[in-house]
């Protein structure tokens, strides 16, 4: 990478980074070279002193800023963690399961940046036909930070009925509106008042509660979130003037190992044991009973030993097992455009079904793609065969 045709001292200054620390970020690869179309970008991969990982420089002239989302951590306790976290007041909203998507409008451009930092071709396209974009001619300097939700997204497929089209199960739901080069959020009221002003869908508050009680309410509502199948719930300050917190239910810590066990040599190790903590925490704090604990932790045993028997039967029947999501795209330029990105992001995928629907918006083109976890595959093959385990 030629570093020396980027005006490092500018980018230094925008990013309160001294010139050794962005030759030292290029020199680790935590910063590194993007592009979409004829945009070109550096993006940070990793975070990086007080700059967030998926924090975007545009290479215009103006060098624009996109800093990344923060983390959002994560309450293992209800009490006392929130009384110790927050001021006074706390926000409940639902977390919806899909994934984060930051907006913006940099040189009359509209781009829908993911967590990491890449600008999605699929993303972006969507965002403008489902958005009502002018906010970001009136508030250039804002992004619109948000959950692209629905069966039919390329990362997170998950149903909702909310999204569903008929023909496709896609929506986006603003969570957050920030100062692209600064972070800082709106306050909730404000981000709601322009969110309305604009016919934009946005996270509605569930309830707003003192910080003294909050767990009594937090945990009826986790409790009916997780009947209903739902995430979860994030916690915030009305003014936004500390971190949000989130909690996830029940039945999101077993979908999350449902989904590592199918492809247990690539992600089993990172899901197992963080999920089984936030449920050894959730049990005590629930008070549970001996029976409620005994089904909790056999929903647990389910949720990673099935889907890895089923996931090694597969296997055995010589298919090669891959994670499945349906896109719909309007034409077959948008489509090799997606998959160019896909390949980009070193993902191996496969095209298993192609077919074109009529719609009320006209013709569209269905796309069954599979993403293939070659570690998993070729390591039961391996075993099936008789190698040792190490």
């Amino acid at each position: 990478m030629q570093v020396t045709t980027y005006d490092l001292k500018k980018i230094s200054e925008k990013l309160g980074l001294s010139l050794k620390d962005i030759n030292k970020a290029f020199k680790k690869k935590i910063l590194r070279e993007g592009e979409y179309r004829d945009t070109r970008t550096l993006l940070f991969k990793k975070n990086f002193k007080h700059i967030e990982k998926g924090t975007v420089i545009f290479l215009n002239e103006n060098l624009d800023i996109v800093r990344g989302y923060p983390k959002t951590y994560r309450a293992l306790t209800l009490y006392p963690t929130i009384k110790k976290h927050f001021i006074d007041k706390v926000v409940i909203e639902e977390k919806l399961n899909g994934y984060n998507t930051r907006i913006v409008k940099i040189d009359n451009e509209i781009y829908a940046l993911t967590r990491s930092g890449y600008i999605c071709p699929f993303t972006t396209k969507k965002a403008k036909k489902l958005l009502n974009l002018e906010i970001l001619d009136d508030y250039p300097n804002y992004m619109l930070c948000g959950e692209m939700i629905g069966l039919n997204n390329p990362y997170t497929p998950y149903y909702y009925e909310e999204v569903d089209k008929g023909y496709e199960n896609l929506g986006f739901y603003i969570f957050d509106i920030k100062e692209r080069e600064t972070n800082k959020s709106l306050p909730i009221r404000d981000r709601i008042e322009l969110c309305e002003k604009y016919n934009l869908p946005y996270v509605k508050p569930l309830a707003i509660v003192n910080k003294e009680k909050a767990d009594i309410y937090i945990k009826e509502i986790i409790k009916e979130l997780d009947k209903k199948g739902r995430e979860g719930v994030v916690l915030k300050d009305p003014d936004m003037d500390v971190p949000p917190l989130k909690y996830t239910t029940h039945y999101t810590q077993c979908e999350d190992l449902k989904s590592a066990f199918t492809f247990f040599f690539d992600l089993g190790v990172d899901f197992i044991f963080s999920r089984i903590v936030r449920e050894g925490f959730m049990s005590f704090e629930f008070r549970e009973s001996i029976e409620e604990r005994k089904q909790r932790a056999k929903d647990l045993g389910e949720s990673i030993l099935l889907p890895m028997i089923e996931t090694i039967e597969k296997v055995a029947r010589g298919e090669r097992v891959s994670e499945d999501f349906e896109l719909i795209f309007d034409s077959e330029e948008d489509l090799e455009e997606f998959l160019e990105f896909m390949r980009k992001m070193k993902m191996v995928i496969k095209i298993k079904n192609v077919k074109k629907i009529n719609t009320d918006e006209g013709l569209k083109i269905k796309v069954l793609i599979g993403k293939i976890y070659n570690k998993t595959n070729d390591k039961i093959i391996s075993y099936l065969n008789g190698t040792l385990w190490e």
